[in-house]
């Protein structure tokens, strides 16, 4: 049985719907549309759908109305021209009276979501016949409504999971080198595990906002006033002493706020006031150089601070190189989306990835915890 057989049936869809927000509206849609052909598929076959999804990291057992997933199910139920009942609680009685649709409050607002309580597992489970995973986003993360329902109903994979997982193997398969990763950010815990790892299957590793800004501070260079996380330098230092170091690009200039100016400097001018905001003028070109020369990108997140010009160009221009390269390219992370759509350029990569996280621990582990409940 798939996906497609299913009908006349409640069935539970666990969808990931963390989209920007910026004052209660939606900034990017990507997710949301990635979604349609299940959602349509489901629904042409006679069934009712329930649907879950997270938004934001509010605090468990707590209601936090900027984080609800009201403006979603309104956005929603116009895009599909559908009746959307939306419902606060999982414990609510969902009749399917006058709709076909229902969506459940923020998932992360229930109290044993992250830890994957069984109790709660349960209770989800109980709510339908079968369970649809298609939140490739939160693939990687072992909690009750990515994970734990699974235990109880019989689950099947979106269209939209089984057609990324299906892209990412085609790229590991074929091994196609040179194989270039482009890893940023501002939080260098979630990723300092997954670099070192990759650092074993790629040719060149390119690093780029908060994550840059630690090794360039393990490396013992000035970094201002920029974002770093101090307690991770010396894992950071590891990884340049390693034998693997050669593989990471350090830029050799930076593009800066100083004296809220922003100025080019080179990597040894930067003064204890200045603020790293991108990759500098030369580095930029450098790494196009390396993007034109690989066979391969995987690029997970903006260089730079792209919510202030001329901050995003490091991002734009990174941007316009993998799209106009010949190469297999695989583009993740929700900041970096919005600017590849403003510039029309989404037609352009190998995929287009819901994920960031979750794209890079499938390449790490080649495994995710959903993925051998879904038999993909």
């Amino acid at each position: 049985m798939t996906l497609d057989s299913i009908a006349s049936k409640r069935v539970l869809v666990r969808f990931d719907f963390n989209v920007p927000m910026r004052n209660g509206a939606i900034v990017n849609d990507f997710r949301i549309r990635q979604s349609l052909e299940t959602i349509n598929k489901l629904l042409e076959n006679n069934n009712k759908i329930i649907i879950l999804s997270h938004l934001g990291r509010p605090t468990e057992g707590v209601y936090d109305e900027t984080l609800s997933l009201k403006p979603i199910c309104k956005y929603l139920s116009k895009f599909l021209n559908a009746n959307i009942k939306f419902f606060s609680s999982y414990k609510a009685k969902i009749k399917f009276e006058d709709y076909n649709i229902a969506m459940l409050e923020n998932v992360r607002f229930n109290t044993g979501e992250k830890s994957c309580d069984s109790n709660l597992s349960k209770s989800y489970a109980l709510l339908a016949d079968y369970f649809v995973f298609d939140a490739f986003g939160v693939s990687h993360r072992r909690e009750c409504s990515t994970y734990g329902v699974s235990d109880y109903l019989e689950t099947y994979a979106g269209h939209n999971i089984s057609n990324e997982i299906t892209t990412i193997n085609k790229l590991i398969n074929e091994n196609s080198k040179p194989m270039t990763i482009v890893i940023s950010g501002a939080k260098v815990s979630t990723k300092l595990i997954v670099i070192k790892k990759l650092l074993d299957k790629c040719d060149f590793m390119i690093l780029g906002g908060g994550i840059l800004n630690t090794f360039l501070k393990a490396k013992g260079k000035e970094i201002g006033k920029s974002l770093y996380e101090k307690d991770l330098v010396n894992e950071a230092k590891s990884i340049l002493n390693s034998d693997l170091a050669s593989k990471i690009v350090l830029p050799i200039d930076l593009k800066c706020e100083s004296n809220l100016e922003p100025k080019n400097i080179d990597e040894d001018d930067i003064s204890s006031s200045d603020v790293i905001f991108d990759i500098g003028e030369k580095s930029l070109e450098h790494v196009k150089s390396i993007i034109n020369k690989s066979s391969s990108v995987f690029w997970n997140g903006p260089l730079g601070y792209i919510e202030k010009k001329p901050y995003d160009k490091g991002t734009i221009e990174l941007a316009k190189t993998i799209a106009q390269h010949n190469c297999f390219s695989i583009i993740g992370g929700g900041d970096t989306l919005p600017i590849i759509e403003n510039l029309n350029l989404q037609n352009q990569y190998s995929c287009l990835s819901t994920g960031g996280g979750s794209l890079l621990t499938y390449l790490e582990e080649g495994s995710l915890p959903i993925l051998n409940k879904l038999n993909l």
